[in-house]
């Protein structure tokens, strides 16, 4: 089996979804022998390669004695034998451990579905439309942002992630981890067959309901490339300008492809007043880019955080590029921003080089990679834990913001975005504005 040469952490939710609708991905079901061998693959990784020989006080032996004969009972589906994996692995109640559909049916279940061009965020309890993509066929429909998503194809919202409510709740993953896993799971399922129609429930601003008609479209969306056994994954970006001179750069994951648009963003935002980084919903990806994109706003070396596996520890650091950006630097984070986005941001808060504004992030940061089992699905397995430059544990607690703000539905619904405009308060005011008052 070949370990991917760098550290992939990319969040559960990065893959949830799929693993979520698999059923509807035929596969073979496999053989006891090769079962017995992808079984003894996950439990042996573990016991050998987990970054703390303790698990967490989880006696390892007792787990195995405990699934190894539901894992092999005869007649289980192979959806069910991998649910069981799932659940062993659970055991650990740690982020970057988790079994998943194989490569092919991951691109397949995202190069082949149709898209609305929503986005959902969980809030108060409830998923919110928090995003409609301009000129997607959602904006055409007139879907606005602040409406509560109530049905998807006639089926209310709670009955859609109910499966996933009972795997969580069995797993005890944070309150961030299963936030994220909704999201995504509701929108997997708003985002289905291309050209078919979507029958999508709301509550309006006025909390009246309401039904919208959407034609999925066809995915034709920018897929980065594997990396060993990490499969590609949609690739979104966005750079532009804010009014008063500001910078403002969101992308969706920490993928290959993004290195480039970072780049050319922040050299574009040389004489800027400042930039906010928004990775707000950004679950994660490949570990080294963060340093990588800390290189170009810092003047000098600084560490992000290390990394302590059982041989020893390894720093995350972040070496100046030509020409960095100096001036100001807001990060935005909420409970999806995950993993090699956690890395970044508590690394620039800790360095004082970036303020961190919104809520606290999904606390899922181990630093993990993606082996192939014998079944073909992807083994993914953390190898080191995490800490700050300051020697703080992000796992399972998150990076606190400088200054909390919730999102609002309020305004969503007036176009707004609370988090956003608290961010803009804190860059200082331009001579040139000031001398016009």
């Amino acid at each position: 089996m070949k370990f991917i040469r760098f550290f992939a952490i990319s969040t559960l939710a990065a893959f949830n979804a799929f693993a979520q609708t698999a059923a509807v991905l035929p596969t073979v079901p496999e053989t006891a022998t090769i079962r017995a061998q992808a079984f003894e693959q996950v439990w042996t990784t573990v016991n050998d390669k987990h970054y703390d020989s303790t698990f967490g006080g989880v006696d390892w032996k007792k787990v195995r004695t405990a699934y190894e004969p539901k894992a092999l009972a005869p007649g289980l589906s192979d959806r069910e034998f991998h649910d069981v994996l799932r659940r062993m692995l659970g055991e650990l109640k740690l982020s970057h451990f988790g079994i998943y559909p194989p490569t092919a049916e991951v691109v397949a279940a995202q190069t082949g579905r149709g898209v609305t061009g929503i986005d959902v965020l969980m809030l108060d309890g409830v998923p919110v439309i928090n995003r409609v993509d301009v000129g997607s066929p959602a904006a055409k429909a007139g879907v606005r942002t602040g409406e509560i998503l109530t049905t998807v194809d006639g089926k209310p919202w709670k009955e859609i992630v109910a499966p996933l409510e009972a795997s969580l709740a069995a797993r005890k993953v944070t309150a961030g981890i299963r936030l994220i896993q909704l999201e995504r799971t509701l929108e997997a399922t708003i985002n289905s067959k291309p050209e078919s129609t979507l029958s999508l429930g709301v509550l309006d601003a006025a909390d009246q309901p309401k039904i919208f008609k959407i034609i999925r479209a066809p995915f034709t969306g920018e897929m980065s490339q594997a990396l060993g056994n990490f499969p590609p994954q949609e690739v979104v970006f966005d750079a532009h300008l804010l009014p008063e001179n500001v910078g403002y750069i969101r992308f969706n994951m920490w993928v290959v492809p993004q290195m480039a648009k970072l780049r050319k963003a922040v050299a574009e935002f040389a004489h800027a007043r400042a930039i906010i980084v928004d990775l707000r919903g950004n679950p994660g990806g490949v570990g080294g880019m963060a340093p990588g994109l800390a290189g170009l706003l810092f003047s000098e070396k600084a560490s992000l955080g290390s990394m302590r596996t059982r041989g020893g520890s390894m720093e995350f650091v972040a070496f100046p590029q030509p020409d960095p950006f100096t001036g100001k630097v807001i990060v935005l984070t909420d409970h999806g921003t995950g993993s090699t986005s956690e890395v970044f941001a508590a690394g620039m808060q800790d360095t004082a080089r970036a303020t961190i504004v919104g809520e606290t992030t999904a606390g899922a940061v181990l630093p993990s990679v993606f082996e192939k089992l014998p079944t073909g699905y992807l083994f993914q397995y953390a190898i080191s834990d995490y800490r700050s430059p300051k020697n703080v544990l992000i796992e399972g607690s998150g990076v606190v913001p400088d200054v909390q703000i919730k999102q609002t539905r309020a305004s969503l619904l007036a176009g707004g975005d609370a988090q956003l405009a608290a961010a803009l308060k804190l860059i200082p005011e331009s001579k040139l504005a000031a001398a016009g008052r």
